[in-house]
């Protein structure tokens, strides 16, 4: 008896330092191996920013999705563009929360880092409040990669938006740009709008679901390459090498079924009779024990215009529905954000179809027709929308129409 106390004692012991081995801040040494975006030392700082924002939107967003923070990105684009940019050094031994950064050209992240390198790392910083909390951004100059540093409640009193300039920036002479609707073809649909976003669940709660991981006893949040473990097997017909999409399951939407959020996707790579173990190959978001499986089906980007909406002012014959929801259960939604409407295949809606938005604003007046946006998901009778381009605010209950053009 007392050898079999000893033995436990012993194993506790084992357990314990492995936890905390585990649990260990990771130490960064050196920057700029793995580079998020090339950034030109000489820029100056507000440029610099500019930069990461304008051409590398969409990897952001997917960073954003993948560190579990994807409600902040909308604040972080709309706030970093006009709060200022300060030059500082990261200390030796100064921690960060998060960091995004890229690797054979796939965006990733890494959290809980100290700085140990062998001098102060010089970082721009720059700060987003939402929801009266403030989040501390920094990028490394020689790197471009995207950290948190640091999340603080405040007061309300004690933000200060930034001041917007007196007066307007002299116009440089002979440079005139297309409007980006007249561009060349691009990409409206990303990987990210496919598999990171979300979409109304109409049939009946999927039966297949996470129940558990290698790494469980350590974080309940897992990432790419973590093994987790299903409550499907053999005898229900799967197969190594399949492939599922993750979902997390949210609130009700009306009367057409729950929100259900892509948080990644999961390969067998092992199987009992009645379970089986899944490694995360691509994460967007949490992954949790408790979220559901369904069958991953692999779609295509689409490269096409952005058709605008610059339509005469009237209703057209199309078919009409309307926003239901906003991303984030944001009141309003701008560029590049994602919502939901009441249209979807039973009233012939299909995957890249581009919409109408538009808004009465009083009666026996010509309408408000101010975004465009495309379809990225459909069910049977919603569908989820991504705007591309618009002239005011997006909120529920505006009108979306079919295009007849």
């Amino acid at each position: 008896m007392k050898n079999k106390k000893i033995i436990f004692f012993v194993i506790g012991i084992f357990v314990l330092f492995s936890l905390i081995n585990f649990a260990q801040t990771k130490k960064l040494r050196q920057i700029g191996r793995y580079k998020f975006a090339s950034i030109n030392d000489d820029l100056p700082k507000e440029e610099v920013m500019k930069i990461l924002l304008d051409r590398y939107r969409e990897d952001i967003k997917y960073g954003f999705d993948l560190s579990g923070y994807g409600d902040l990105f909308l604040p972080f684009i709309d706030q970093i563009k006009q709060s200022p940019v300060e030059e500082k050094e990261l200390a030796i031994g100064d921690k960060m929360m998060w960091m995004l950064y890229r690797i054979g050209g796939e965006v990733k992240i890494v959290r809980d880092l100290e700085w140990a390198g062998t001098e102060p790392l010089p970082v721009l910083s720059s700060s987003v409040v939402k929801d009266n909390k403030r989040y501390d951004f920094i990028v490394p100059r020689p790197c471009g990669n995207i950290a948190l540093q640091k999340v603080e409640a405040i007061s309300r009193e004690e933000y200060r938006p930034p001041a917007e300039p007196s007066e307007a920036p002299p116009e440089k002479e002979h440079e005139i740009r297309k409007a980006k609707i007249f561009e060349e073809v691009y990409p409206l649909i990303s990987e990210s709008d496919l598999y990171c976003s979300f979409f109304v669940l109409e049939e009946k709660v999927p039966p297949m679901k996470i129940i558990g991981a290698e790494r469980e006893y350590e974080r309940v949040q897992f990432n790419n390459d973590d093994v987790v473990y299903v409550n499907y097997g053999r005898q229900n017909g799967l197969e190594e090498g399949q492939v599922f999409l993750v979902l997390e399951l949210g609130s009700k939407v009306r009367n057409f079924g729950q929100l259900a959020y892509k948080r990644g996707r999961v390969r067998i790579v092992a199987l009992e009779d009645r379970g089986g173990a899944a490694r995360v190959e691509k994460a967007c978001g949490p992954v949790e024990v408790g979220q559901h499986l369904v069958p991953f089906e692999e779609k295509e980007t689409l490269m096409v215009k952005d058709l605008g909406y610059d339509v005469p002012p009237y209703e057209g014959i199309g078919v009409k529905g309307e926003i239901i929801y906003l991303q984030g259960d944001y009141v309003q939604i701008g560029k590049n954000a994602w919502g939901l409407i009441n249209l979807g295949e039973d009233n012939g809606i299909q995957l890249g179809q581009q919409l109408l938005v538009y808004r009465r604003l009083h009666e026996n007046v010509p309408l408000m027709i101010f975004g465009n946006l495309v379809v990225i998901d459909v069910q049977k009778k919603t569908s989820t929308v991504k705007v591309l381009s618009c002239k005011d605010v997006l909120m529920i209950g505006d009108t979306v129409q079919v295009r007849t053009d």
